[in-house]
Order: structure tokens, then C-alpha cells, then sequence
């Protein structure tokens, strides 16, 4: 609604995103050309969950939440970028950059401190895990009883997918 009244008003205004920041970062890192496509498609996912947290937090769990609108884009884009690494269990360009090395350079590019952008992705992770859960309750609730739902919450005989894109028989 806010985009319509200022296209009404015929002002001229372009938001940063997290998607933004996304190209330039990995432009930015020795990553392998085939594993480009694949990283891209799991950090966009972990981007739009973050984009999506308030809505899914305040009409699943009606608790208002704003951890990332408060965060920069840049960190989202960062912290995504990590945890997509981190889940894929991907090394980029052989074994050359590890996990903490992606982190400090890319708190590096985007100005901040490397344990800033390690809170943003383990923040970014447990929102994952927590949208994983809710949609693995959704899927099950129709079929079984309460003491199914127990035990997905519980984490019993469950394999938690590691990134966003390769969760199975999950209606969104």
C-alpha cells in the first residue's frame, strides 16, 4: 500500500534488499561456477524466510517479531550466504575458504563485526528449523494425532533437511 500511495504521488523510490546484495557478495568470493546456481538458489530462500518471519511468527505463533527488520540488508544477504554454505556443506573452490574464513570475509566486504554477521546466520538457522517444524506439523496434523506432532516438535525419528530448497512433502 505504501508503493501505490508514493506512485500516486509520483515519487521516485527504490528500496534495498537483501536479493541486492546477493550477486555483488558472491561476485565478490572465489565460488565455483557450477556451485553458483545451487548457493544463489538456497541464499534467496533463506532471504525470503527472513523476509517472511513477522507474517509467519505473528499469525502461526501471534507473537510479533523483528529481529531482521531491524537488521541491513546486507547482513540478511550475508548471513544467507553462510548458512546456505553452511547447510549445502559446500567448500568453495576446493578447501581453500572454510565457513569462519566466508564469515570474516564477508563481514569484511559488508563493514561489521564477524560475530554480528554469525549471529544473523544462527538466527537465520533457527528460523529455518523453526518454519521447517511448523510445515512438517501442517503435513502431519491431517494424517495422525497429537502424539505424532509431539514427536516431530520433540525432533524424534525426523531428518531435518540442512538447507530450505531440498525440504520434501511440504505444501507452502
Amino acid at each position: 500500500m505504501e508503493l501505490l500511495v508514493l506512485t500516486k504521488l509520483k515519487w521516485d523510490l527504490a528500496s534495498v534488499t537483501p536479493l541486492d546484495f546477493l550477486d555483488l557478495f558472491m561476485s565478490r568470493l572465489p565460488i565455483r561456477t557450477e556451485n553458483r546456481h545451487i548457493l544463489r538458489k538456497h541464499a534467496q530462500t533463506f532471504v525470503a524466510l527472513c523476509a517472511n518471519r513477522c507474517m509467519v511468527i505473528h499469525t502461526v505463533l501471534l507473537i510479533p517479531d523483528v529481529k531482521f527488520i531491524a537488521s541491513p540488508p546486507s547482513m540478511v544477504a550475508a548471513g544467507s550466504l553462510v548458512a546456505s554454505v553452511k547447510g549445502l556443506q559446500m567448500r568453495i573452490v576446493d578447501n581453500a575458504m572454510t565457513e569462519q574464513n566466508l564469515t570474516e570475509n564477508l563481514a569484511q566486504i559488508i563493514r561489521s563485526d564477524p560475530d554480528c554477521l554469525r549471529a544473523c546466520q544462527e538466527q537465520i538457522e533457527s528460523l529455518f528449523e523453526m518454519s521447517l517444524c511448523q510445515a512438517q506439523l501442517q503435513t502431519q496434523q491431517p494424517h495422525s494425532g497429537t502424539t505424532a506432532t509431539k514427536g516431530v516438535m520433540d525432533g524424534e525419528s525426523q531428518e531435518l533437511s540442512a538447507t530450505p530448497t531440498d525440504v520434501r512433502d511440504v505444501n507452502i
